[in-house]
């Protein structure tokens, strides 16, 4: 990585902390906001959750934290990542589905953040599922090669 690439992850992780710190006292309902959200727009993907969201809720709070609180070190993050990625294959996730997610968590955060949530805010969060949801399809490119080998 270099220097300027890691200078740009730390003033975007330390805005993504900051916003993250904004909307902290309403995870549990940002999150199940998210989720309605996701469902609504995009009904086709409803079956590949779990009837009970309990557990994903606090799957997806815990992966959103861990990218935030993890972002200034990417590479870090990168072996979670592709195997998260893989996983999500194999439930059939598609590419479309990170840009699905992408709009709605997006939307979710501006209106939790309010005012907080601010252009440079945005992108951050931007550059931040970007990476994730990158890497994640590389995990998925990846196993989805080794299945058609094999």
């Amino acid at each position: 990585m270099t220097e300027e690439t890691s200078s740009s992850h730390q003033a975007d992780a330390k805005l993504l902390n900051a916003s993250l710190e904004v909307v902290a006292d309403r995870a549990d309902a940002l999150i199940a906001s998210f989720y309605d959200r996701l469902f609504t727009e995009y009904p086709a993907v409803r079956p590949m959750f779990p009837a009970s969201m309990d557990a994903q809720h606090d799957k997806l709070l815990g992966a959103i934290i861990a990218l935030v609180t993890n972002y200034e070190n990417p590479e870090a993050l990168r072996p979670t990542l592709l195997a998260l990625g893989a996983k999500h294959d194999g439930w059939g996730v598609q590419p479309a589905h990170y840009t699905a997610v992408a709009g709605c968590l997006l939307a979710t955060l501006r209106e939790y953040a309010g005012d907080a949530f601010t252009p440079e805010v945005e992108g951050a969060w931007v550059r931040a599922y970007t990476f994730a949801a990158g890497t994640m399809m590389q995990g998925a490119a990846v196993t989805a090669a080794e299945t058609q080998a094999a």
